[in-house]
């Protein structure tokens, strides 16, 4: 491997360690639990397609790199998809349910559709 693969391959994984680093840093930081949800996303798409970039520099179109694709697109689509259901298995357990009551107050909702929905 050339001089640069090797410095392109340090640099990629040191974006994802990096990435990685700075989202365990902001679910400590973050107060609300919707908004440590989505500090989980960046570790499934950057970081995650960071090693892959990696992966292939180093090892080339091999069965390693396949292997690597394969893992990418099961985080990158299971991510919003398990964002999704954390986020409703939270609401159901404080709420007991998971749809909007037209009383409940949400907030960033427009004050038309609000007005709307108290009717």
């Amino acid at each position: 491997m050339s001089g640069a693969a090797h410095l392109a391959v340090t640099v990629l994984l040191a974006v994802a360690v990096v990435v990685a680093l700075i989202c365990c840093l902001a679910l400590l930081l973050m107060k609300d639990f919707y908004e440590r949800l989505h500090y989980m996303a960046p570790v499934s798409t950057v970081a995650t397609f960071c090693v892959l970039a990696a992966v292939t520099v180093q090892e080339g179109w091999g069965q390693a790199t396949l292997k690597t694709i394969v893992i990418a697109l099961v985080l990158f689509f299971m991510n919003a998809t398990l964002a999704h259901v954390t986020a409703r298995a939270d609401r159901v357990h404080k709420l007991g349910h998971w749809t909007a009551d037209p009383k409940e107050d949400i907030p960033g909702l427009p004050k038309h559709v609000d007005s709307e929905r108290k009717r």
